[in-house]
This record gives C-alpha cells, structure tokens and sequence, in this order.
C-alpha cells in the first residue's frame, strides 16, 4: 500500500495538492476547513414540481472546479466525497421527505459511453445505500437534448422542459422518490 501511495500519491479534491501518504483523509486542512466555511449550504431550496429540494454545497471556486473533473475528468473517485458531503443533508431531510426510494438523472447513451459513469448514479447509490433504501433507475433521457453545461440559465431551462422521461415499466405511482443530481 505505500508503495502505490508513493507512486500515485492521493490529492485533495479540491486544490490537488499532495496529502500526506499516511491516512485517509481527501482534503488537504486548508480546503476542509473552506469547505465549512465557504462552501457548506444551508436549508432547502425550492424547485418547482416538488416538495422539497436541498444542496450541500455552494456550485462555485474549487467545488464547481472538482465537479467538472468528477464529470468531465474521469475522476470517478469523487463520487465518495461528492456523496459524504450530501448524506447528512439527506439525513436531515430524510424524516420530512420519506422517500420510497432514490434515483437520479441520468446521461445520454453517447455521453456514458464516453464517461464510463453516470456521476449522479454513483452517488445516488452511495446515497441509497447509506439509508437502506433502493436506488432504482426510474429515468431516461431524450436523444439530442445537448449539454446542459453549455447553456445559460434561461436555455437550460427551456432545454431540461422535455429531456427526460419515464422509463417503460417505471413504477411511480404512489411513491415518494429522492431525486439525486450532481448540480442543483
């Protein structure tokens, strides 16, 4: 084991340094303590169509930039810390939601191909898992939707209107369904 941490040191999620080889930690001090105090959001945020929405963290600076690697990077690897610091928002919800099971939103064909992940996936199971419920694929994505990250504000949300659907034989009725999505 300290030999592959020597040949392939572990960096902080966030700034990429060199952490130390002992231990597991995947922030380095300087960012964890930024994280508490700079990044961390409170309380749900509304979203038309549902009872209740929340975040864990500020989509800005070194967030938004280890994002972009989970998804755009290969950086798999984040979904741990991407889930970690989402699970006790859940927790906090989780009485007030009481959701059957979790799903997420997911990505064209092309795009996961490309990926090799689905990154709301990953963490919706990690999610799922922590709680004891299922995580169930419930969505799919219409073709030719086109990149969301690409798009301003007021065309995301135009673009999103039709994106995704039912899947066939997704059972819905009657079921409360935490949604997990990598950005809110």
């Amino acid at each position: 084991m300290k030999l592959i941490r020597a040949l392939f040191p572990q960096r902080c999620v966030l700034c990429r340094c060199r952490l130390a080889a002992e231990g597991d930690a995947v922030l380095c001090p300087s960012c964890a303590a930024q994280v508490r105090t700079e990044y961390r959001t409170q309380g749900q945020v509304l979203v038309d169509g549902t009872d209740g929405a929340a975040a864990a963290l500020l989509y800005r600076g070194r967030v938004r930039e280890a994002m972009h690697r989970y998804k755009f990077s290969r950086a798999k690897g984040y979904a741990r810390w991407f889930a970690a610091q989402l699970a006790p928002v859940v927790g906090v919800w989780l009485d007030d939601w009481r959701p059957d099971c979790v799903t997420y939103v997911p990505v064209g064909a092309a795009r996961y191909w490309g990926r090799g992940y689905n990154q709301s996936a990953l963490v919706a199971r990690r999610i799922a898992k922590q709680f004891g419920l299922p995580c169930v694929p419930l969505l799919r994505k219409s073709a030719f939707i086109g990149r969301q990250s690409a798009k301003n504000h007021a065309q995301r949300s135009k673009n999103v209107q039709h994106a995704f659907h039912l899947r066939r034989n997704a059972q819905t009725a009657g079921k409360r369904i935490l949604l997990v999505d990598d950005v809110l």
